[in-house]
C-alpha cells in the first residue's frame, strides 16, 4: 500500500484584523495554493469505493461558425442522456471556427481547450475522442462515437474514482473546496494523471447550424463547455505504476471564477494513462 497525497498548502492570503483585537473581519478569505486546511480543517477520509465499471469521456471539438457541429452535439447528449451516470459529454471550443468577429462575438475558447486541441493528430470540427482510445492524438467522425462508447462501457478499468465537494459562497467570488480519492483494484504501468476540469451548460450565443433556416442562431444554447481547470488540461501525475490496493488522494481550494455560473457547472475528473488513454473519468454536477 503506497498512498499518494498531494501537499497541502498552508499559506492564507488578505488577513486582516481589527488593531485591538484578534478578530478576523472575514473568516473566508482568499487563497493561493492547494488545500487550505487551515482554514477549512482536515480533508475526508474515503471509504472503499462503492461503484465499479469505465466510465466514458465523450470529447466533442466543436466552434459557433462549424454548421456541422450541432448535430454532434445532439449525439454527445444523447449517450449521455441513455447512460447518465456513466457517459461524460465534454464540448471544446477551439480551432479556426472558433474564432470571433461581428456575427460570431463570443470566445469560447481557453487555455485549456487549446492545450486539448493541440493534442489532436488532424484538427477538424466535428470530430471527437471516445476515452481518448488509441492515444491523446487520435480521433473518431461522430458516426462513430455509439460504437465506442458502447465498447467502452463493457470495458475493464483498474481504477475507481471518488468526489466530495463543498461550496463557500463568501469567499470573494466563492471558493469550492475539492476532494478526489482513486482507488486501484490492479496493477497499471507508469504514471497516472489527473485533470480536474470545469464544464457549464445553458451558455446562450451564435451559432452557425446548417441543418435551420436560418443557419445563423443567435440564441443557440451551448452545454458541457469547458470553461477551465484546476490542474491544466493535461493534469498533474498522481501515482507511478500502481498496484493492487494503491490509492490516492488530492484535495484543493479553488477560487472560483465569476464568469461561470455555479449552479449551471460541474466538475470533470478524468484520469489518464501515460499512453494519454483514459484510465477512468467521473463526473460531478456542482449545482444540485
Amino acid at each position: 500500500m503506497k498512498p499518494f497525497k498531494t501537499f497541502y498548502f498552508l499559506l492564507v492570503l488578505g488577513l486582516l484584523a481589527f488593531p485591538s483585537c484578534d478578530i478576523i473581519e472575514d473568516p473566508i478569505v482568499p487563497f493561493t495554493g492547494g488545500y487550505n486546511s487551515e482554514l477549512y480543517g482536515e480533508p475526508p477520509v474515503f471509504g472503499l469505493a462503492t461503484t465499479t465499471g469505465k466510465n466514458v469521456l465523450v470529447e466533442d471539438f466543436t466552434a459557433h461558425q462549424c454548421g456541422n457541429c450541432p448535430p454532434a452535439a445532439v449525439i454527445a447528449d444523447g449517450l449521455a442522456n441513455a447512460n447518465p451516470t456513466r457517459v461524460f459529454p465534454m464540448a471544446v471550443h477551439a480551432g479556426n471556427l472558433a474564432v470571433t468577429d461581428e456575427q460570431y462575438p463570443m470566445d469560447w475558447t481557453n487555455d485549456d481547450s487549446n492545450t486539448l486541441w493541440n493534442q489532436l493528430s488532424f484538427q477538424a470540427n466535428p470530430i471527437g475522442r471516445i476515452n481518448r482510445l488509441g492515444g491523446s492524438g487520435n480521433f473518431f467522425s461522430p458516426s462513430e462515437w455509439s460504437a465506442k462508447v458502447a465498447s467502452e462501457l463493457n470495458a475493464a478499468t483498474p481504477l475507481q474514482l471518488q468526489i466530495e465537494t463543498s461550496w463557500y459562497p463568501g469567499a470573494g467570488d466563492g471558493q469550492l473546496n475539492i476532494h478526489v480519492n482513486g482507488q486501484f483494484s490492479y496493477a497499471i504501468e507508469g504514471e497516472c494523471r489527473l485533470s480536474i476540469l470545469f464544464l457549464e451548460s445553458g451558455l446562450i450565443g451564435d451559432q452557425l447550424d446548417y441543418g435551420s433556416d436560418p443557419e445563423h442562431i443567435e440564441d443557440y444554447e451551448f452545454n458541457h463547455m469547458l470553461r477551465g481547470s484546476v490542474t491544466g488540461a493535461e493534469g498533474l501525475v498522481v501515482i507511478d505504476n500502481a498496484v493492487a490496493g494503491d490509492s490516492f488522494q488530492s484535495d484543493y481550494t479553488f477560487n472560483w471564477n465569476s464568469e461561470w455560473v455555479f449552479e449551471n457547472s460541474s466538475i470533470l475528473l478524468v484520469v489518464e494513462d501515460d499512453e494519454g488513454v483514459v484510465v477512468n473519468c467521473l463526473g460531478h454536477h456542482l449545482g444540485e
